[in-house]
């Protein structure tokens, strides 16, 4: 697989082929893609999309003492100013007291600059990130503009990099490269493991030879647990404690770790993603260059699924006793703690949106744990490790699933044919939702719990206690509108969805 002898890694449309736009039953989506029928689908309207430099540079700069510089026009880096407190919060809830939140630049390129070029600028940005904040590594984003009229980003990194002490990692995000905007976590990925795990110089290893040996025994019982930038500390805390309840110890990349501490990655004896959209392109490279197996068919959000997920762990081991031991207690308390909550889900029902590892996963929890009923899922985009988490509603004819990256168009329209009680969303669709006044809860928040038993739990009581009064959603659906004539809200939903197909 390995790819990292290219500057640019392939994009999700070549390397995995995903279904961009779909509308239909949960079968047909899984079979249809196994047959390579969706891969080339499309829309004659497009209202929205993504783009996989905000998403590329947001994870680049979770990693503490590290300074992004968008290499482009200023507006590029907009979106850093929305979330720099938020970063700073997250380093704090992970023990960094010397956190300064996110630290990004922008090369600010201007008319004169597409013409005649942006490289100059581009260094006199490295070397001032080098001077004023003296990182670890410095992430350099490249924008459409500079894309387009050739500026050399790796050419110049290479430049400059015997006179900065910093890791200058050029990383190639710009918008227009796919259409898949998770493309962006192999990007970061990608930059990751040829600069700050390329290094064989790097001394990380104990010295004196008994805490030597004793690294090295910890290490055969450590696993590499790999978050996602949406995932709160109180999710790594509760994901650590299981771990540890099995007798495993496990070090936490690569959002909000040192750059420094990434070489460990090389001694653990597994790798375990929470999420194969966020990682699959890290595990894989893992497993190639350091023989390093991994765990990557599912999330653990849902008692289901968190089981599927520890006892993959066990196996490895050889512990799936103490594994069982600890996952039937934890059940057998969680049922109870569920006990009077049920009751009040019983004939409520939901629509979930967000990625499709975290829809899957996160519907059948509301079905298998609380009892409500799930009417719809929308997922970003799916491919091929979407089939193991959506293979428990297989046969299931009374779920719609629309594929798409934003479209609010489509969401609004099913919304409104469906009426659920409660929406279950991703924070650029949470908006649209709730001005038809359905009632919201964020599927994931970085100071909420959602994964693991913890994760259960918290969201039944935060779902019970919004769906207690609604008043504030009924009131914002009364009292605003979306800017959709009302036509459209008796149009199939997917008729702007255009299937081809593919050769098998």
């Amino acid at each position: 697989m390995s790819y990292l002898h290219l500057k640019v890694p392939p994009t999700r449309d070549e390397r995995l082929k995903p279904c961009g736009a779909f509308g239909g039953t949960i079968d047909d989506l899984v079979h249809g893609h196994k047959e390579g029928c969706l891969g080339s689908n499309g829309r004659t309207f497009a209202q929205a999309t993504g783009c996989q430099l905000n998403l590329a540079m947001g994870m680049a700069a979770s990693i503490p003492n590290t300074v992004v510089i968008y290499h482009g026009p200023v507006g590029c880096g907009a979106g850093s100013l929305a979330i720099a407190g938020l970063s700073k919060q997250n380093q704090l809830a992970r023990g960094n007291i010397d956190a300064i939140g996110r630290v990004w630049m922008s090369t600010n390129l201007n008319e004169v600059d597409v013409i005649t070029g942006g490289e100059e600028k581009l260094k006199q940005a490295i070397l001032e990130a080098e001077e004023r904040f003296h990182p670890h590594a410095i992430f350099i984003g490249n924008t459409c503009v500079p894309a387009i009229t050739g500026d050399d980003i790796d050419n110049v990194a290479g430049q400059l990099q015997p006179d900065v002490k910093a890791k200058i990692i050029p990383l190639h995000c710009e918008g227009f490269r796919t259409r898949f905007v998770a493309t962006a976590y192999d990007i970061v990925y990608h930059g990751i493991l040829r600069y700050l795990l390329g290094d064989d110089k790097a001394d990380w290893r104990p010295e004196n030879e008994e805490e030597l040996r004793d690294y090295q025994e910890r290490s055969k019982r450590t696993v590499n647990l790999l978050n996602v930038g949406s995932m709160g500390y109180v999710d790594e805390v509760e994901l650590v404690r299981l771990l540890n309840a099995i007798g495993l110890e496990a070090n936490v990349y690569p959002c909000f770790s040192p750059p420094d501490k990434f070489v460990k990655v090389r001694d653990a004896a597994l790798s375990v993603s929470i999420c194969a959209t966020h990682d699959d392109y890290f595990v894989e490279h893992l497993k190639e260059l350091y023989d390093i197996p991994y765990v990557l068919n599912t999330i653990p959000i849902g008692s289901d699924n968190v089981r599927l997920w520890l006892l993959e762990i066990a196996d490895f081991f050889n512990i799936r006793e103490k594994a069982l031991e600890v996952i039937e207690a934890e059940e057998a308390e969680l049922r109870e703690a569920l006990k009077p909550l049920r009751k009040f889900f019983e004939g409520k029902t939901t629509f979930v949106s967000t990625g499709e590892i975290r829809a899957g996963a996160q519907a059948v929890m509301l079905e298998q744990d609380l009892g409500m009923k799930v009417l719809a899922i929308r997922t970003h985009h799916y491919d091929k490790f979407g089939e193991v988490v959506f293979d428990h509603f297989k046969g299931r004819d009374d779920i719609t699933i629309n594929v798409a990256t934003a479209q609010p168009f489509e969401q609004a329209n099913l919304l409104n044919r469906l009426k659920p009680d409660i929406f279950l969303g991703h924070a650029g669709s949470n908006v649209w939702a709730a001005r038809q006044g359905f009632p919201v809860l964020p599927i994931y928040g970085p100071v909420n719990s959602y994964m693991g038993y913890k994760g259960v739990f918290e969201v039944a009581v935060r779902l019970e206690r919004m769906l207690q009064n609604t008043n504030y959603y009924n009131t914002l659906g009364d009292t605003t509108t979306l800017p959709f004539k009302d036509f459209w809200y008796d149009e199939d939903p997917y008729s702007y969805i255009q299937q081809t197909q593919d050769a098998a």
